[in-house]
């Protein structure tokens, strides 16, 4: 609905509203997206309950544990868009640039990104937490490792953007790239020793 009226409004606003718009209309749609993450954890229907039951059997739907896990989800989601609310707004009040690289793409990817790892990671923890509580046997708990590798990833690339665009000194982008470099060798480490590394390789 949200997404719904901003096409609208865009559709029948003034020139001067369209220039606001263009201007801010990722830091209202974050806030928004913020304000929907509170506000369903607030009703007890964190959002991201809808998705989770399409991939979970209805017998584990009014479990304890399935709801805080979308509890913990749906927070750090709504973490993530205000990191890229806050980011977004200090690009355009602050900087007076909506296209700065750090604060209008590389801080805001990142959250996302460390949103998405965690949707993926948490639900495998809580699952093996609860096998072991039960004396039930099952794969160990993912490592935190797990979770963070595709962000140490990222640092790489955004070395070579850093080094490419002139989006901070030289020193600083070859410091990105060669510490993310050495951070997925270290993360991996871990896992391949693992009897289950092929499986989350």
């Amino acid at each position: 609905m949200f997404f719904a009226a901003m096409a609208v409004i865009g559709i029948v606003a003034s020139p001067g509203t369209l220039r606001w718009l263009e201007n801010y209309s990722g830091e209202v749609s974050n806030i928004a997206l913020l304000v929907i993450s509170l506000g369903s954890m607030a009703v007890g229907v964190p959002f991201t309950l809808q998705y989770a039951r399409e991939q979970v059997p209805r017998e584990f739907w009014d479990d304890p544990r399935f709801l805080r896990t979308n509890y913990c989800i749906t927070g750090v989601w709504g973490a993530a868009f205000g990191v890229a609310a806050i980011a977004g707004a200090y690009g355009d009040l602050v900087l007076h640039n909506s296209n700065n690289l750090w604060t209008g793409w590389i801080i805001q990817i990142a959250a996302i990104i460390v949103a998405l790892q965690f949707t993926r990671w948490y639900p495998d923890v809580v699952r093996a937490r609860a096998r072991r509580e039960q004396g039930l046997p099952g794969p160990e708990e993912p490592p935190v490792s797990d979770m963070l590798l595709p962000l140490a990833g990222y640092l790489t690339p955004v070395g070579i953007v850093v080094l490419a665009f002139g989006a901070g000194p030289v020193w600083l982008g070859t410091a990105l790239i060669v510490v993310g470099v050495l951070l997925v060798k270290s993360l991996n480490r871990p896992s391949a020793a693992g009897p289950d590394a092929g499986d989350r390789a």
